[in-house]
C-alpha cells in the first residue's frame, strides 16, 4: 500500500542550514510528484502503469533569533493513483521544529528536532492517503558553507516512525542523506546539482518484522535560485534513478522565502 506523506521539505535547498537575520520568515513549497513505475526489493519494476500523482502546498512559518530557530509546517495535498482509481485531498500531517546553531565560525551547523503529528486524512482501506495516522520524531543536522562563488548545503535526517494504531504497522525508520553544491552565476542567481538518498528499516506488523519490506531511493537533480529585493525563489527538480519497494518518478518543487 502506498501512502503519500507530507515530509519536512523533500530535499535540502540553498541556505537551508545557514544563519539568517533575526525575525519571522514565511516559506511556501509548491511541489508535484509523478510516478508510473513501482519497484520490488531488488529495484526491479513490478508495475509501469501506477499513475501516481501527488501535488502539495506546504506553508511554513519560521522564526530566527541570532542562534535559535523555531518553525511550524502546515501541508495541504492532493493525491491520486490511477491504477487503483483512488484519490485524496486534505490537510496533511503538520510538523513543529526547533533548532540551535552550534558556536562554529568556519561553517554553519544547525541541529534541529521535528515532530510530525497525524493531522492528515487517513483511511486504512485506501492506498491514496495524504496523512499517515502515526507520529514521526525527526532529528536532523543541517550544514552550510560558502567559499567564494561556491556553496555547499547538506543535511542528515533520521525519522523515528511510530506505530499506526489502526493497522498496527510500524512503517520502519528512515535515514536521509541529502546534499547540494551551488555556484553563484551572479550575486542574485545561483544553481547547482543535488542528490538525495534514503534507506529504511523493514516494516513491522503486530510486532513482527516483515521481511524484504525495507525501502531505498536515490534521487539526483538540480536547484536554481534567484533572490529579489523582498523575496527569494528556488526551483528544484529530482529524478529517482534507483528505488526499492517504492515508486520511481519525477519531483518538481517551487520554494519561496519572504522575510517580514
Amino acid at each position: 500500500m502506498i501512502t503519500i506523506i507530507s515530509k519536512v521539505a523533500f530535499a535540502v535547498n540553498f541556505y537551508d542550514g545557514s544563519r539568517a537575520k533575526q525575525g519571522l520568515y514565511f516559506l511556501t513549497y509548491a511541489s508535484a510528484y509523478y510516478a508510473d513505475e513501482t519497484t520490488n526489493k531488488n529495484g526491479k519494476a513490478t508495475s509501469k502503469d501506477l499513475g501516481l500523482f501527488s501535488a502539495q502546498e506546504i506553508l511554513r512559518f519560521c522564526y530566527y533569533s541570532p542562534d535559535f530557530v523555531a518553525t511550524v509546517v502546515v501541508p495541504f495535498g492532493y493525491t491520486e493513483i490511477n491504477y487503483s482509481n483512488q484519490d485524496s485531498f486534505s490537510l496533511g500531517d503538520m510538523s513543529l521544529g526547533v533548532g540551535y546553531f552550534l558556536p562554529v565560525k568556519q561553517v554553519d551547523i544547525l541541529p534541529m528536532l521535528f515532530v510530525k503529528f497525524p493531522t492528515g486524512e487517513y483511511s486504512a482501506s485506501k492506498a491514496a492517503n495524504i496523512g499517515s495516522n502515526q507520529y514521526d520524531i525527526m532529528p536532523m543536522v543541517f550544514l552550510h558553507k560558502t567559499q567564494g562563488h561556491f556553496s555547499v548545503d547538506a543535511v542528515m535526517k533520521y525519522y523515528f516512525r511510530l506505530k499506526n494504531n489502526v493497522t498496527d504497522v510500524l512503517p520502519g525508520d528512515e535515514l536521509y542523506l541529502q546534499g547540494l553544491v551551488g555556484y553563484n552565476v551572479t550575486d542574485k542567481f545561483k544553481l547547482g546539482p543535488s542528490m538525495s538518498w534514503m534507506i529504511s528499516k523493514n516494516k513491522k506488523q503486530n510486532d513482527t518484522s516483515i521481511s524484504n519490506s525495507a525501502r531505498e531511493k536515490l534521487s539526483v537533480g538540480a536547484d536554481f535560485y534567484y533572490r529579489f529585493s523582498w523575496l527569494s525563489v528556488t526551483f528544484t527538480y529530482f529524478y529517482d534513478v534507483y528505488a526499492e519497494n517504492s515508486p520511481k518518478g519525477h519531483f518538481f518543487q517551487l520554494k519561496t522565502v519572504y522575510h517580514f
